[in-house]
């Protein structure tokens, strides 16, 4: 069959393939994905072992942070189309992780449509032609969408979800379409005009738009405040909303909590506010990421990279107490995950509760410090089968005996559990069952 995205994409041709999952599964009324940037199995380790000390579970303990309570868990693997994944490291080579590692426009256009691109894509494929993402497909179904990040809104991971652009740094291009042609229900993230010095207002929203948001020329409503995000929390009353905070991203949390700017609301209070607005309609596909993992563990820093991760694992909290009074876990699916790995975090060692634990980091702390290492994935409620059948057990040099699916069927699952139909023969034409 052929799909379009409007006039003036490019039609998809999207072909029928054989998996074997069973038509009689439940589909959830509302899919959430959760998505760490840049968080490796051992930053979650890390912030577990500064919250709970020697009581956390990886060290015999039985505290788990939030997210490491969902029912079910498998690894993923993250390469782009430019990479692979050699599960024996190539015998054994500790530095295999850091060969041709993708970066997070790849690996979220993978998640969002199925399919492996080029590093710096945003939703295309390797001839920078539009990928249907799983928010128009389920857009077509009358479901409402929305994307979260605590950094600049149009930044890879939410643009990858949203837009079709072939550089990852053409922001404006990417606000624009976002704005104009996504017709996404929220948006919410960072790259507030007035927050930048001038000449660079416009660094991620161009003036015109900028002028369209504020003078209500778009179907958004716009939120600026910390007190606007809190108050779509306790009822929004508009369909369409525009959270856009005072700065790129959200300021540094630390570990202990502190950092956080007063002004800016936290993630957990943005997630909060996005399900409220968009729990008034048939079901959505909700992304909500938390951005600025990545670039403390692109920097080495302990501290900030705790901090975020238990920002996001906040965010997680509230997601779940949602879910507990929103048609419970038989009308809604979780999905909790990385886009890949960064800084090579490992040999991971706790102090007491409440005090930074001891770490190795792989990389030297510049900009290019992503890996090629499996990443978790937590997930519970409807829908769940799909990911059980997708997942194949292999022998990884890092982790040992493990069940792992590629991140393509991240978006299978999501495709196959909204009832969308067959999902495409490309989606995952490169993961782990071909590439190994």
């Amino acid at each position: 069959m052929f799909a379009k995205r409007n006039a003036t994409t490019v039609v998809l041709l999207i072909i029928l393939m054989t998996l074997s999952i069973s038509p009689c599964l439940a589909a959830p009324r509302n899919i959430i994905l959760m998505i760490g940037d840049g968080m490796g199995p051992d930053v979650s380790k890390a912030a577990g072992a500064y919250k709970f000390g020697p009581e956390y579970h990886a060290f015999g303990g039985q505290s788990y942070l939030v997210m490491e309570k969902l029912k079910s868990h498998l690894y993923v693997t993250t390469f782009s189309i430019e990479g692979k994944y050699d599960p024996g490291w190539n015998n054994g080579n500790k530095e295999y992780p850091k060969r041709r590692p993708t970066d997070s426009a790849a690996a979220a256009t993978a998640l969002a449509t199925g399919v492996k691109t080029f590093d710096g894509a945003i939703g295309v494929d390797q001839q920078k032609k539009p990928l249907v993402n799983i928010m128009e497909i389920a857009r077509q179904k009358g479901l409402k969408t929305g994307v979260v990040t605590t950094v600049p809104f149009c930044h890879a991971t939410p643009a990858s979800f949203a837009a079709h652009v072939g550089n990852r740094s053409d922001y404006n291009l990417i606000a624009g379409q976002m704005l104009f042609e996504s017709k996404l229900d929220l948006i919410m993230g960072g790259g507030h005009p007035e927050a930048f010095k001038k000449g660079q207002e416009y660094t991620y929203l161009s003036q015109d738009d900028w002028v369209s948001l504020k003078s209500s020329s778009t179907l958004y409503k716009l939120a600026e405040s910390r007190e606007d995000f809190k108050a779509l929390a306790e009822g929004a009353k508009h369909a369409k909303v525009f959270g856009l905070f005072k700065g790129g991203s959200l300021k540094y949390r630390l570990a202990d909590g502190s950092g956080a700017a007063p002004d800016q609301p936290t993630l957990a209070e943005m997630t909060a506010g996005a399900l409220s607005v968009l729990e008034k309609g048939n079901g959505f596909v909700l992304m909500v990421e938390g951005g600025a993992i990545d670039f403390a563990n692109h920097a080495n820093n302990l501290n900030q990279s705790i901090g975020e991760t238990l920002g996001f694992d906040e965010a997680v909290a509230t997601v779940i107490n949602w879910i507990e009074t929103h048609g419970g876990w038989q009308e809604n699916l979780l999905l909790i995950t990385a886009d890949h790995d960064t800084g090579y975090m490992h040999n991971v060692k706790p102090g007491p509760a409440g005090t930074l634990p001891t770490v190795s980091w792989g990389t030297d702390g510049k900009w290019l410090s992503h890996t090629n290492r499996l990443v978790d994935l937590y997930y519970q409620g409807s829908g769940s089968e799909i990911l059980e059948k997708l997942a194949r057990e292999l022998l990884d040099f890092e982790r040992g005996k493990v069940k792992v699916i590629d991140n393509t069927d991240i978006f299978k699952t999501m495709f196959e559990a909204l009832k969308a139909g067959k999902p495409s023969a490309d989606a995952g034409a490169y993961s782990l069952r071909r590439a190994a």
